[in-house]
Formats: C-alpha cells, structure tokens, sequence
C-alpha cells in the first residue's frame, strides 16, 4: 500500500542529487538564529550551557527521502491517533516509537497559538527521563514552499541538546507542515512541574515570526529500567566496559568506559545494538545524538517489550589513533596543520569566519554524513565554537563540511577536535543481558 509513495520518494530524491541545496540559505538562518541569541543575553547565557545540535532545512529533507522506512503496523499505530495521520510519513522507523504508540505513551496536546497569518499547533509529545519528542504543524493561509526555524527553546527543560528541522521543499507549495522537535538531555530528568513553553522564531516570506507557546502535560515520565553489566570487551586491541544499560521509552542509555591505556580515541558505534532471542533488532538512533563525553550512548528502545533473552551486539566503530584526534589549521593560510594521516580531509576555502573543509571520493562512505567537529580552541587556548555546518555530498563523490564559527576574534592556528570521523575497526561483541 505505500508503493506510491515511496515512488514519490525515489524521484524527489533523484531530484534532490541533480540540484544545488539551498544550504546557504538554510545557513544564513542559523546564523541570524545565533545573532539573535548573543543581542539577547538572557538567552545567550542559557545556550552556553546547552549542547545544540542544529540541522539544515534541506540537508534534513534530504535525509528524510533517502532514509525513511515505515512499517504498515507502525504506520497504522501513528494514523489511528487522531491528528497523527500527517506525521507517519515524518518519522523514520523506529521500534520503540512504535512500542510507544501502540502503548499509549503519546500525549496529545492540541495547544494553539497564530500570529501574522501563520500557526503552530503543537499536536502532541512524547516525555521520558532523557528528552521530549514535539509533533507540531505550522499552517499558513496561502499555499508557499515553507518556512525556516531560526530559534527554538524548550522553556522549563535541563541542559541538553536539540534537533529540528525548517520544514521547506524545492517541488511544491503547500499550506501545511508537520514536523517534529526532539530535546535530549543531558542527565535524566523527573519532573515535578509538566507546564512547558515552545519558544520559535521563523523565517516566513522574508519575515520573522515569534511564537511562545505553552502547553501542559498530564502524565509524568516512566522511569527507567536499568541492567548493570560492568563486562569488559576488545576490538581490535582497544579495551571497552560495558558499565550498565537504562532502557527509557525514548531511547536505550548505555553506559561505557575506555580504558585510558587504548591507542585509539573511540568516535563513535556505527553497529551497536540490541538483540533478543529471535534476531529483532533495536538498533542505533539515526539523526539522534551520542554524549561521547560522559560515556553515554543511545539505542532505539525496547522498553515496551519482554523479550525472553536479551543480548547486546557491537560489531564496528569509528575509531582514529589518539595523536589524530584534533585538526589543527591556519585559517589565514587556508592549511591544515596536523590531523588524520589518512590525509582524506582537505580545505578547500578558510577565512576569519570559518572553514569549508571537503573529503574526495566520499561516495564509497555514503552513510557518513555527520557534523564531525563542534568546539575548539585557538593559539591562546580561547573557545571557538562552530555556530552552524551546512553539509552535503556533491555529484562528484566529494563530502562537504561549510562551518562558520561564532567569532572571527582569535589567534591562529586554530586546534578543532574531530567528534567523528570515517575511520573504522570492526569485532564481534556478544554480551547476554537477559537470561
């Protein structure tokens, strides 16, 4: 029954690979977002304090064509929701989405608020201990080809990280647009008070439009269910231990710790998952977030499930040799300095207010599409941080990283740590976490 449009899809997509993406103009709304936050100290200091994780409108419905996969028993679960009809087609296909559905774990919301011909509706949510997933429509009186978000805040939320997208196609006009915000955060939150406020700026026919809408939940969150497992693991010589797993309805938390004595700096899992007695598979969060930091990385969940057995699966990894881990360039000179050995990564313009750095023949790598850098520091140790990355891969094979930073202030050169990277070692993990 959705042979139609996937077909739909498949030609949008061809589409897509023989034009230029409007990324600059996705950018420069980044970029008017950030100005907007620094003349506004109040929320300047509050995003200081966040970890943003900011997607351009076409690089994002580039990879909602090449990506989306629903399952007719999950298609059927979102559209028998009222309203949430729309949203199947957004939401890429997830178990534990689909447990959370088919378990009443949505919340509809229905709050309204219309301002210069334009409305957002937020339609309904999805609360956990470690982030908010927001369904919302944006409707306007006349049919145009969408809007761009250049802000949004959770208001009442932790510290954390966020990802949404401006709803706007190429092909066609539309009065309508359903998308979604996803929070994430930091450490896992209980909440005492469930009244929260949507605070958006968009970019609509050239003007900015400011909502702040509140709304108020009636159901807090289900807690998490932990396994401790403190089992150490090796691939290809670097030691791992796999501390203990939370599984919330959102998202699978695992805990893990390197071994300080490793030669590689793990990046990231590109094949870790959970697996029950069957073979079904939870996998990765694709478009989510991993806090490489604190050691903490996401899967989709299982939480709505009892399996009889329970393992989890790890198999490859980005991973590059510690003395590699940090890309240290002269901007005025447009060189890199020190950074990978494999020498893929190249600059092919620098200036004061950021880089545009550029992999050839990329292609054989295409599910590598992530921002690889997110903070850094100058000669004199001052933090530069990337305001916005517009990426995409162009006809040629080559990958594309155009990032500008927050301050064109500081010394050179500028040493930029990579968060990931398309270097890879591979293993066969089998640890059993339900008997």
């Amino acid at each position: 029954m959705y042979e139609k449009e996937e077909g739909k899809l498949l030609e949008m997509k061809d589409q897509l690979e023989k034009i230029h993406l409007p990324l600059d103009e996705a950018d420069e709304a980044i970029r008017a977002g950030f100005d907007r936050a620094r003349r506004d100290k109040a929320k300047a200091r509050k995003r200081r304090n966040r970890i943003w994780s900011l997607v351009a409108a076409a690089l994002l419905f580039f990879t909602f064509v090449t990506s989306i996969r629903v399952s007719p028993a999950f298609a059927n679960a979102v559209a028998s929701i009222p309203g949430m009809e729309k949203f199947v087609d957004l939401i890429q296909f997830d178990k534990g989405l689909e447990g959370i559905f088919k378990n009443d774990y949505y919340q509809k919301v229905d709050a309204v608020q219309t301002k210069n011909g334009l409305t957002l509706t937020i339609d309904g949510v999805i609360l956990d201990e470690t982030g908010m997933n927001i369904y919302y429509t944006m409707q306007s009186k006349e049919a145009v080809n969408g809007f761009s978000i250049q802000y949004v805040d959770l208001e009442n939320a932790p510290p954390g990280g966020i990802s949404y997208g401006g709803v706007s196609s190429p092909f066609e006009k539309s009065r309508e647009w359903a998308s979604e915000i996803k929070y994430y955060f930091q450490k896992p939150t209980l909440f005492k008070d469930l009244s929260f406020t949507v605070e958006m700026d968009v970019l609509f026919q050239g003007e900015t439009i400011s909502f702040s809408l509140p709304f108020e939940l009636k159901e807090n969150v289900k807690q998490g269910k932990t396994i401790v497992v403190n089992e150490e693991v090796e691939i290809e010589s670097q030691k791992l231990t796999i501390k203990e797993i939370t599984i919330y309805p959102l998202r699978v938390a695992v805990h893990i710790a390197f071994d300080e004595a490793n030669s590689k700096e793990i990046l990231g899992f590109e094949d870790m998952r959970l697996e029950d007695e069957n073979g079904e598979v939870w996998g990765s969060i694709q478009n989510g977030v991993s806090a490489r930091g604190g050691g903490i990385y996401y899967l989709q969940s299982n939480y709505f499930e009892e399996p009889k057995q329970l393992f989890l699966r790890i198999n490859k990894l980005q991973a590059l040799d510690k003395d590699e881990t940090t890309l240290v360039i002269d901007t005025e000179k447009g060189e890199i300095l020190k950074g990978p050995k494999d020498g893929k990564l190249k600059i092919k313009d620098s200036s004061w207010s950021g880089v545009h750095l550029v992999m050839p023949n990329a292609g054989d790598d295409p599910t590598h599409s992530y921002d690889m850098i997110s903070i850094g520091k100058d000669a004199n140790a001052k933090e530069i941080y990337i305001s916005s990355t517009g990426m995409h891969m162009d006809e040629e094979g080559t990958r594309h990283w155009d990032m500008t930073f927050d301050t064109s202030n500081y010394t050179n050169p500028l040493r930029l740590e990579l968060t990931r990277y398309p270097n890879y070692i591979t293993g066969n993990v089998k640890i059993e976490l339900k008997k």
